[in-house]
C-alpha cells in the first residue's frame, strides 16, 4: 500500500520561525539606526571642527577674499545651523555669510559662547571675545539623545571634545 505523504511545514511550524525573524529584523534596525545617529554627529562635529578652523587660519594670514584689507573670521551658532562670516562681529545682512545647516537630526542643544559666536582676531588668531566660563558649544542628536561637546580656548583651540 502506498502512503500519500504531504511534505512541508505545519503553521505553528511557520509562525515560530516568521516571529523569529521578526525579532532579528528589529534588532538589526535598531542597531543600525543607533549606529547611523552617531557617525552623524560624528561627521558634523569633525566639519565644525574643520570649519573652526578654516575660519581661524583666514584669521591669521590675512585672508582678504577680494576686500581691499584683512579682517577677523568667526563663527556665529544657531540651533539648526552656524554661519561663518568676515568681521569682528556677526551681521545676519552681510552677503558674504556662509551658511551650513545641520542635517534634520542634529542641533545645537547649548551655546555657550558670548553673542553665541566666536572670533578670530586678525594675524594672530585668538579669540576676540573669549570668556572661560562661556566657552563650549554641544551638539545633540535629538532622535538617540547623544551629545559632544566642543570645549575652544582662548587661543582657539579645541581644548576638548566629549
Amino acid at each position: 500500500m502506498k502512503k500519500n505523504l504531504r511534505s512541508g511545514f505545519s503553521l505553528p511550524e511557520l509562525m515560530i520561525v516568521l516571529t523569529i525573524m521578526g525579532i532579528l529584523f528589529s534588532l538589526t534596525t535598531i542597531n543600525l539606526l543607533n549606529a547611523y545617529g552617531s557617525n552623524t554627529l560624528n561627521t558634523t562635529l569633525s566639519t565644525e571642527q574643520a570649519d573652526l578652523k578654516q575660519q581661524q587660519l583666514k584669521a591669521m594670514v590675512g585672508d582678504t577674499e577680494g576686500q581691499s584689507s584683512p579682517d577677523s573670521y568667526g563663527i556665529y551658532f544657531e540651533t539648526g545651523r552656524y554661519i561663518l562670516f568676515k568681521g569682528m562681529a556677526y551681521s545676519a545682512s552681510d552677503p558674504l555669510n556662509f551658511s551650513i545647516d545641520l542635517n534634520r537630526d542634529l542641533q545645537f542643544s547649548s551655546i555657550q559662547l558670548p553673542n553665541s559666536q566666536i572670533v578670530f582676531t586678525k594675524n594672530s588668531g585668538e579669540v576676540s571675545n573669549y570668556n572661560a566660563n562661556f566657552d563650549n558649544v554641544t551638539l545633540k542628536n535629538i532622535n538617540t539623545n547623544q551629545t559632544k561637546t566642543i570645549r575652544i580656548n582662548q587661543y582657539g583651540a579645541v581644548i576638548d571634545v566629549y
